[in-house]
C-alpha cells in the first residue's frame, strides 16, 4: 500500500474486528500513513489500548453496533457504555446504531431512557429479513417507522442493480486470507494482498439484486473520483 504512493481508507468490519489477534498492530501500522474505520460490538477488552495507541484523526469513524438483548444476556452493558464514553472522550468519531427489530417496539422508551442517561444517543437501521412470516423492511407499519425514526426512502439505496459502481476499480473487499474481491456480492477474485491485485480498468454496473454496500453513498469521494476517470 505504501509503495503505491496513494492514501487508503481501510474499513475493518465483521464478524468482530477486535477478535483479530493483531488488530492493534495492524491499526498502528496503517494509521502512520493511512486512515481506518471500524464496525464493532464495542465490548472487547482491547478497546482501551486502542483508544490510547491510535490517533483519533486517523480513524474516520467507529460504528458501535448496539445489541440490546445480547448485552443484557451477557452482562456487557457496562463494558459497552464504558468503551463508548472512553472513545468519545478521547475525540474519536464514534456513534451507536441498533437494528430496528420489530419486537423492540414495545421497549423503545426503556432503551432510550437507559442509554440516554448514560450519555449514549443511538439511531436505528432497518431490519432486513423475515420476522413472524413478514418480509422487512417492506412490512414496517407507519407507526413503527415513526417510532424507530426510520427513513424508509433510504432503503432504496440498497437497490443498486444496473447503476454504476466503483467496486473493484478503486475499492475492494479483502478477506482474512488476503483474497480480494470487488465487493461482498461479486465473487470474482481480483487477486491477493500478498501477491498481486488486478483491479478493473473502469467502473462497472452493479449486478446484485440487493446491494449491501452502496459505495455511491457510503464512500461518495471514491465514487465521484471513479466517475471522473471515465
Amino acid at each position: 500500500m505504501n509503495e503505491t504512493g496513494k492514501t487508503f481508507r481501510v474499513g475493518f468490519t465483521g464478524g468482530e474486528p477486535f477478535l483479530i489477534p493483531n488488530i492493534l498492530e495492524a491499526a498502528r501500522a496503517l494509521t502512520k500513513k493511512h486512515f481506518i474505520s471500524i464496525n464493532t460490538h464495542l465490548t472487547s477488552s482491547k478497546i482501551k489500548e486502542f483508544a490510547e495507541a491510535i490517533p483519533p484523526d486517523k480513524v474516520l469513524f467507529i460504528q458501535a453496533s448496539l445489541h440490546f438483548d445480547e448485552l443484557e444476556k451477557r452482562k456487557l452493558k457496562s463494558r459497552f457504555i464504558g468503551n463508548y464514553l472512553l472513545l468519545k472522550g478521547r475525540g474519536f468519531n464514534v456513534f451507536a446504531e441498533a437494528v430496528a427489530f420489530p419486537p423492540f417496539i414495545s421497549r423503545l422508551e426503556e432503551f432510550r431512557e437507559f442509554y440516554g442517561k448514560e450519555g449514549i444517543d443511538f439511531s436505528f437501521g432497518a431490519f432486513i429479513g423475515i420476522y413472524d412470516g413478514k418480509k422487512y423492511p417492506e412490512s414496517y407499519t407507519e407507526e413503527e417507522i415513526s417510532a424507530f425514526g426510520l427513513d424508509v426512502s433510504e432503503q432504496s439505496k440498497f437497490l443498486q442493480k444496473g447503476n454504476l459502481c466503483n467496486a473493484g476499480f478503486n475499492a475492494a473487499v479483502v478477506f482474512s486470507n488476503g483474497n480480494v474481491f470487488p465487493c461482498f456480492q461479486i465473487k470474482e477474485k481480483l487477486g491477493n494482498v500478498y501477491e498481486e491485485i488486478d483491479f478493473y480498468d473502469a467502473p462497472i454496473t452493479c449486478p446484485a439484486r440487493q446491494c449491501g454496500c452502496p459505495l455511491n453513498l457510503y464512500d461518495e469521494y471514491l465514487f465521484e473520483k471513479a466517475l471522473k476517470s471515465m
